[in-house]
């Protein structure tokens, strides 16, 4: 009995050795991130951080922005790390990362140091990796510390704004750790959407506006493209949660609403051609139909205009896939990963030696439409 004491006494003084003193941050010495710009101007980086404000302590000097729910500071240092280093020192509070919704690089800064930028979030475990990134129309700090109001949070509106693109096909939705893996991929391209800012016509208020999506590969080129396009990347990427297609039709403005997009691919090797091929299905509702006649489409009118909305996607694709990949070589579909579990040897001699994918494949785009119901307006007659 006396050495099974003796030997608990001392697990447990090796176990209080080893642990050491755990650090209490109270909660009013922490500096709760919600959003997060990067800028590089005048040769250095300038880190806008907007913090909520509950516990404000520290210094008023480098506070962008007046008394509200958060308050916006600007940071400035050679590197990232050394803007980000001199937060406890200016707010006097420890900044706690893991709560950022939203990473905002300007649009200059994405083009020009790009992977500076990356590097340091990757290595950086504080901050989560599930925060969305984006690039904004003019500067980050001007987009982050907008003014949208005392009660809320410029970070929680750009997450609101985004999910709500999404869902109508406008938006991508680009957490950072799939910005990093598509970045470090076998193509080196990656895409995230574009924010800007515009004046809410119902207040002197500021509201976000999405221009589009950004796509980067790997020589650092930029191209834009924009919200109506960014349907085709996000259908054939398999994350088109819904959208909407406007057709004028031969009996008038009808508009598909998409509630389900399923895409296929498959990679076959034919006469020195990688021919990718694309089956996309789409289902889809008609909450809005205008015509002179009330009564609705026909079954007919309906299959028609099927036909019509899989002909107007795939043509989308198609110049989507015309600006991004064969013009800008930028492999935002992951197609040169998929070439080379396929046939590595054919990858190997045909897309790494030549440095250009594109002039390697070929697509076969196939769209097929379903409506789910029709929608029928029945007027009463009068007698």
């Amino acid at each position: 009995m006396k050495k099974a004491t003796a030997v608990f006494l001392i697990m447990i003084s090796v176990f209080m050795t080893s642990c050491g003193e755990i650090e209490i941050i109270e909660l009013n010495e922490r500096l709760i991130i919600e959003a997060i710009g990067i800028d590089f101007e005048d040769g250095k980086y300038k880190v806008t951080i907007e913090g909520l404000d509950s516990f404000t302590s520290g210094s008023e000097g480098n506070n962008i922005s007046s008394a509200r729910l958060t308050k916006c500071y600007l940071f400035e240092g050679e590197t990232i790390g050394m803007a980000m280093n001199s937060i406890s020192e200016i707010t006097g509070q420890t900044p706690l990362f893991s709560q950022a919704r939203v990473l905002i690089l300007g649009i200059d800064t994405a083009r020009e140091h790009l992977s500076e930028a990356l590097d340091f979030f990757r290595r950086e475990y504080t901050t989560r990796t599930d925060v969305l990134i984006a690039v904004s129309e003019g500067s980050a700090s001007e987009t982050v510390s907008a003014d949208f109001g005392e009660n809320v949070s410029a970070g929680n509106i750009f997450e609101a704004s985004l999910s709500s693109y999404r869902h109508t096909g406008k938006s991508t939705y680009t957490p950072l750790y799939r910005f990093l893996n598509s970045m470090m991929g076998e193509t080196d391209s990656a895409y995230c959407p574009i924010i800007g800012i515009k004046d809410n016509a119902f207040s002197d208020k500021k509201e976000v506006d999405i221009k589009g999506t950004a796509i980067f590969s790997k020589n650092e080129n930029v191209h834009i493209i924009t919200k109506d396009d960014t349907l085709a990347v996000m259908i054939m990427n398999n994350d088109a949660e819904n959208g909407d297609i406007t057709l004028n039709t031969a009996k008038g403005i009808c508009t598909f609403e998409i509630i389900e997009s399923k895409t296929k691919t498959g990679i076959e090797i034919k006469d020195g051609k990688a021919v990718f091929n694309v089956n996309i299905s789409l289902r889809c509702d008609i909450p809005e139909y205008q015509t002179e006649d009330l009564s609705g489409l026909s079954k007919d009118d309906t299959e028609k205009a099927a036909i019509q909305a899989a002909k107007q996607i795939a043509a989308l694709i198609t110049d989507v896939l015309d600006e991004t990949f064969y013009k800008n070589n930028c492999d935002i579909f992951d197609i040169g990963r998929k070439i080379n579990l396929k046939d590595n040897s054919f990858y190997k001699n045909n897309i790494i030696q030549t440095e250009t994918i594109s002039e390697n494949v070929t697509f076969n785009i196939k769209v097929s439409v379903s409506v789910r119901r029709i929608g029928k307006v029945i007027l009463e007659k009068d007698e």
